[in-house]
């Protein structure tokens, strides 16, 4: 498991769709984004209907709201959705309890450059409460 505490507010949660799996991939999704485009939510749910790759859940922890646990039964995907929320909003990202260098992020930026650069040019990115669905670029 690793925790991600948030200093911010998060991305819209249909990038990590795009990071995860690609463009436009058949997902099922859960959790408390209202609006879809929220950036506030605390809470996701993403399983990939296209592959046998297991879910990842993101969910803020109760008794401390602003740290993020991200777990998944795939070693790569928990890790590339943790890398990702503490890129975008993060202060501290740590696997299990011993928290990353940023020696260790950079290493992980370098391993998921191709993933990291699908989500950097997603749609979602200019999705807001006027244009909750932005057409693509």
């Amino acid at each position: 498991m690793h925790h991600v505490t948030v200093n911010g507010n998060r991305p819209d949660f249909r990038i990590f769709v795009d990071l995860l799996y690609g463009v436009d991939r058949n997902v099922d999704t859960d959790g408390d984004s209202d609006p879809v485009n929220s950036r506030t939510w605390s809470y996701l749910y993403i399983a990939d209907r296209e592959s046998d790759d297991p879910s990842v859940e993101i969910g803020a922890l109760v008794e401390q709201p602003k740290m993020f646990s991200v777990e998944s039964k795939s070693e790569r995907l928990e890790e590339l959705t943790a890398l990702y929320l503490f890129m975008c909003c993060g202060a501290e990202i740590t696997d299990s309890s011993t928290t990353l260098s940023s020696e260790q992020i950079e290493l992980l930026k370098v391993r998921y450059s191709v993933e990291l650069s699908r989500a950097a040019v997603s749609r979602w990115h200019r999705s807001s409460d006027e244009e909750p669905y932005p057409k693509s670029a």
